[in-house]
């Protein structure tokens, strides 16, 4: 069974092989790893070698975002389609009805409409050199993804916690939200939200370490959506 996953951004590379092998059963399956999916990306013709294609980090800004059409010719050749966590979990609020699978909160959350932006979700990233001492030559000489902005959606979590554990005050609360939603997604950076909120360097300080305490939901959907797709390939199996 031959598994495409779109990320390495939300989800890293090893994050998601890992997970994979782990799995006793799923030994022979044979996973690609792709970038943020783009317009055109499934027009390829690899892609009609794949039985599951699972979607969880797309383009926005970089690249022309993936068509709808494109994800629904996939259906018709009878490869699942998957989604979670970002791109994944927009399209999949639009597409369910045709057969792609919507997997995690974000996607619960656009399917109920309480969520309706693109840009919900949306961020910047880069690519840079791979400079981690533990890899190997080869793998220290590729290119590792990385979050430039952060995603609404994923704010709107942390500072609701940072609220319930009184980290901001309700006041700050609205105020980050409203300063971060009013900003165009490219610009969303902690630091540009901060300054603009006015808020103390304390509490700057305190949320700062509390949202890197956090689990960024979009991760959360992303694995839940390889979970689902892992127990998929093992019931298949049996």
């Amino acid at each position: 069974m031959k598994v495409a996953i779109f990320s390495k951004l939300t989800l890293k590379e090893n994050e998601i092989k890992n997970l994979f092998e782990s799995h006793n059963k799923l030994k022979n399956v044979d996973l690609h790893i792709y970038d943020p999916i783009k317009r055109g990306d499934l027009q390829k013709p690899e892609m009609l070698n794949y039985d599951i294609i699972g979607i969880i980090d797309g383009c926005f800004l970089q690249n022309t975002a993936v068509g709808h059409r494109e994800i629904l010719n996939i259906i018709k050749k009878g490869i699942k389609v998957y989604g979670a966590g970002s791109m994944g979990a927009l399209r999949a609020s639009e597409l369910d009805d045709f057969g792609m699978v919507g997997v995690g909160k974000v996607y619960n959350l656009y399917k109920s409409g309480a969520l309706c932006d693109d840009d919900e979700v949306a961020v910047t990233f880069d690519k840079i050199l791979n400079h981690n001492q533990n890899l190997s030559q080869k793998e220290q000489s590729e290119f590792e993804i990385v979050q430039v902005t952060f995603s609404m959606v994923s704010f709107r979590e942390f500072m609701a916690n940072a609220l319930s554990d009184n980290i901001v005050t309700r006041e700050e609360h609205d105020i980050l939200i409203k300063n971060a939603k009013e900003l165009y997604y490219p610009l969303r950076t902690y630091e540009t939200v901060f300054e603009k909120s006015q808020i103390s360097k304390e509490t700057m300080d305190n949320l700062m370490n509390y949202i890197k305490s956090q689990k960024d939901m979009k991760m959360v959907d992303g694995f839940e959506m390889l979970n689902h797709i892992i127990k998929d390939i093992s019931n298949f199996k049996k």
